[in-house]
């Protein structure tokens, strides 16, 4: 199946190979040796695979967090990237672009997303930041008050509905116990500056985090300009013993973002750091404004009972200003204005069945968004007043869902679920009609029940085995809608589209071989059903059609040890085979330029990746330090397999110091990003000539933060 041994190999292995000769020699684990690996090692308890906090150790899933200490630990906490490389299975691919939003995917889904996300859900402790259709944003996850960031893979995803190819949720931190205010400020290469200001603490039954941040950088490109505004706001009201209220609020603002665009391969290798095509004469930028809040009741009814109930609103905004030209124009702006809001009702029940642990969570979901959408022309990056397109684009779900854990022995760990799904989709077209523009309204409903099942064999207190089935279901997202064949000709709604289905396999291995080493082994395949690919693009607007079936198969690997001196080593590693099995053609007619072979791979899916880190502390000084490697393999870039982007491997270096001064803790750090400078493609997108986003030469940054606590 995989034949080439790579740099990515030696690089895990490597590390693995230090880490395994210094460890001590392997013994039986108790019960409690376990449990105090799992804090050394960081085998954090996670709530996203069941909703409810059980250690990831005993879960039979993949689900990995990163806490906020490592989100934090020297680096400038602005993107999910930077920390998400740790985890395998998963790209959260920096484009170095921030008037586009980060593309995240796992194990191969949410690869054909040109910018947000699409076939991975997103929350924000329990809130959707992942909209109805599948579509969703990054931006807003405050990295400054994350408590951990949980990535579930595989299929337990499929319990959150629509396009969960996977799940990413950050859960953000309750304030301290007592009266504290932290402030940093961090300074980096191309004039990058971010500040941040946080206050929190408890007073009575309320506890409180208020945090502000403010980023800006010219870029290392061309024509990359941008800012970025975000506050987080969480108030935790304990209003008894058996109930308590909580309010979350985010609120981002980024004006005029400029966009230097994708490369084509010929312009990355003239000059990776020039803007694309057009992106300086037509002025590309984007303008997001984003608020949303969610209120959470959690009540205990009883010994056995609870309920927890969310709902939450929002609205976004967002002006693009795009490169492409129409009618003797030479740009675009496409313009939204979203709502967005729903609700969550969950009851959990806790008890015992033939006298052995029992649990059972049933909810009921529902979720609605509402886009206004407007396109203007625009000439030299300036918009004329023509309005070529007005529609309201409307969707809705309502979801039932049920998960089950069983212990029927000591020694087993069964669990459950069941979710069935709703979706309705509707345009109504608000322009004029005429002969060469026909009316565009329309409509489309699905339905889908996603069983999945897993199970837990304990074969010693350091050693879990574990085995998961499920079926999940994707539909395509509204922007994927729009078109009808050529998008300089068709209009949508594409009521052709189908939902695609896939069904997901894993079997893995998680264990303590020593007392301080862990190892999480997993092996997976995914078929999928009418995958939803490129029909036609044109520039950076496509319209998409349903492909036939491909197939994802592979393995994530990691390494956690603690070494002896204050070392530590951490490897992940992902090998996987995405591709298509069945032949396809794109456009209006099979030619060699059109036709997708079997066996062709699915472009953006990587077939390995790695990352590895070997750290040190010197805890009298409160010094730390560490180099991380990362290795992408090479990947296609389109689905007929003619163009890819070469694989890359770059070091990093972090250092840094803690010192705690009475009721002062200071943290002074530094990092070199891409310490050898080499050119490199950091991410791709799919089906375009200008596929290529590169990736920023050697960089450093610096930053100094303080808390005082009164």
């Amino acid at each position: 199946m995989f034949t080439r041994n790579k740099l990515h190999l030696a690089l895990a292995g490597c590390l693995i190979g230090s880490a395994a000769m210094a460890a001590e020699p392997a013994v039986r684990l108790s019960t409690d040796e376990v449990e105090t690996a799992n804090v050394m090692l960081n085998s954090p308890v996670v709530v996203t695979a069941t909703r409810m906090e059980q250690s990831s150790f005993d879960l039979p899933v993949s689900i990995d967090a990163v806490s906020g200490d490592t989100i934090r630990d020297s680096q400038l906490q602005v993107n999910l990237s930077e920390t998400a490389v740790r985890i395998p299975g998963v790209v959260v691919a920096n484009k170095y672009n921030m008037a586009q939003d980060l593309a995240v995917s796992t194990r191969g889904f949410g690869a054909r997303s040109a910018f947000g996300v699409r076939g991975v859900r997103l929350y924000e402790d329990g809130i959707p930041l992942s909209m109805p259709d599948g579509q969703g944003q990054t931006g807003t996850f405050n990295l400054d008050t994350a408590k951990q960031v949980e990535f579930l893979r595989g299929p337990f995803s499929a319990l959150y509905g629509n396009s969960s190819g996977g799940v990413v949720q950050i859960l953000t931190k309750d304030g301290a116990k007592t009266p504290t205010l932290s402030a940093g400020v961090t300074f980096g290469s191309y004039n990058t500056r971010r500040e941040s200001l946080t206050f929190e603490g408890e007073e009575g039954g309320l506890n409180y985090v208020v945090n502000g941040s403010h980023m800006s950088t010219d870029g290392f490109r061309d024509h990359s300009k941008a800012s970025r505004d975000l506050l987080h706001t969480k108030l935790s009201f304990k209003a008894n013993d058996d109930t308590k209220i909580t309010l979350i609020a985010t609120a981002l603002n980024q004006h005029d973002s400029q966009d230097p665009l994708a490369l084509t391969p010929a312009q990355y290798i003239q000059n990776p750091k020039q803007a694309g095509t057009n992106a300086i004469a037509t002025d590309t930028r984007a303008n997001k404004k984003q608020a949303h809040a969610g209120l959470v009741i959690d009540h205990v009814i009883d010994e056995q009972q609870s309920v927890r109930l969310m709902g939450y609103y929002g609205q976004r905004s967002s002006e693009g200003f795009l490169a492409l030209t129409t009618s003797g124009y030479n740009g675009r702006l496409s313009a939204i204005n979203r709502t967005f809001g729903g609700f969550d009702g969950r009851w959990t029940y806790k008890d015992q069945l033939a006298g052995r642990p029992f649990s059972l969570v049933a909810g009921l979901s529902y979720e609605r968004m509402e886009d206004d959408r407007t396109q203007f022309p625009a000439k030299n990056g300036v918009t004329v007043p023509i309005l070529n397109r007005s529609e309201t684009q409307t969707v809705h779900n309502v979801d039932e869902y049920l998960e089950a854990t069983f212990e029927p022995t000591d020694r087993w760990l069964l669990v459950a679920g069941l979710r069935h799904s709703n979706i309705y989709f509707n345009v109504d077209d608000h322009m004029p009609v005429t002969p060469s523009d026909p009316n565009s309204s329309g409509s489309l409903n699905y339905a889908n029940t996603s069983p999945v099942l897993g199970a837990t064999y304990k074969v010693s207190p350091a050693l879990n085995l574990y085995a998961n089935y499920g079926e999940g279901f994707e539909t395509a997202t509204f922007i994927e809608m729009t078109y009808v064949g050529n998008p300089n000709s068709g209009k949508g709604p594409n009521l052709l589209l189908k939902p695609s289905y896939s069904k997901h396999y894993e079997v893995g291995a998680k264990a303590f071989v020593t007392d301080n080493t862990r190892v999480n082994l997993a092996l997976f395949k995914v078929d999928t059903e009418n995958e939803i690919v490129v029909d036609q693009g044109v520039g950076t607007t496509a319209s998409y059609k349903n492909a036939g079936d491909t197939e994802r198969h592979g393995l994530e690997l990691s390494f956690d040890s603690v070494l002896p001196h204050n070392f530590a080593v951490y490897a992940a590693y992902t090998l996987m085979n995405a591709e298509f099995k069945d032949r396809f053609c794109t456009g209006t007619s099979c030619t060699a330029a059109t036709t997708v072979n079997s066996g062709n791979k699915i472009p953006g899916a990587y077939t390995s990746s790695t990352y590895a880190e070997l750290s040190w502390k010197h805890p009298a000084s409160g010094f730390s330090t560490a180099i991380e490697g990362v290795h992408y393999s090479d990947v296609f870039t389109n689905d007929i397999n003619t163009i890819k982007a070469d694989s890359y491997t770059v070091f990093n270096l972090r250092g840094g110091f803690i010192q705690k001064l009475g009721n002062w803790k200071l943290n002074e750090f530094a990092r070199v990003d891409n310490l050898t400078d080499q050119n490199y493609v950091s991410s791709v997108r799919v089906n375009t000539a200008a596929a290529y986003d590169p990736g920023a030469p050697r960089n450093w940054t610096v930053g100094l933060n303080a808390s005082y606590q009164f």
